[in-house]
């Protein structure tokens, strides 16, 4: 009996998972089950970096009102590239927020590369959700409320919980959570995430 080759892939792939090993002819096999050591969180940050200008601060606004009124005005223009240049960037997020940030250490220690991959997809996501509810609508924007006190992470203060009362189209203000998370160091705001309730 003949067996294809895209027949016989899916199988390595099984056995491989398992804790097998494909076949190597004579070449010495190493014992099954063993896998490489994880990078140390230290290292992977450094190769996370590698490419990156260490900032001197945290880009954006002087107070945390406009940062917030920039998004709405954003959101009425469908300006999708606004939301970009609100958000923090990666240089900022490798430098300035990840190192203190309690997902980098234990228990947790998710590595940087995988952090940011899972943020800006949340990001992208939330960006999305929010232009479909808003994206191009008149706006009738009553204000933003955050809680009293930040989470403090090192020299970042992190502001969550914040909802923002908004209506569009000539219907009733609602309040809702239109983020996740905004970002203050050096007396500069960006946000964080753009996860929402949409």
């Amino acid at each position: 009996m003949r067996i294809s080759v895209s027949t016989l892939i899916p199988v390595l792939l099984v056995l491989l998972a398992c804790g097998g090993e494909a076949p190597r002819g004579d070449t010495e096999r190493q014992p099954a089950g063993v896998v490489d050591s994880v990078i140390p969180i230290p290292e992977a940050l450094d190769r996370f970096r590698a490419d990156l200008e260490q900032p001197t601060g945290l880009h954006g606004p002087t107070s945390r009102d406009s940062l917030v009124r920039v998004m709405i005005e954003a959101l009425r223009r469908s300006d999708t590239l606004a939301f970009e240049r609100m958000a923090v960037n990666r240089a900022e997020w490798a430098w300035l927020y990840y190192p203190t940030t309690p997902i980098s250490k234990p228990p947790y220690e998710l590595p940087p590369a995988l952090a940011w991959f899972q943020l800006q997809e949340g990001n992208r996501k939330g960006v999305l959700r929010a232009l479909r509810e808003f994206g191009g609508r008149t706006l009738r924007y009553d204000g933003y409320e955050c809680p009293a006190v930040p989470t403090t992470e090192g020299e970042n203060r992190i502001w969550t919980g914040c909802t923002v009362t908004l209506g569009r189209d000539g219907e009733a203000p609602v309040t809702f959570r239109l983020f996740a998370s905004i970002l203050e160091r050096g007396g500069h705001f960006a946000f964080l995430s753009y996860a929402n309730d949409f």
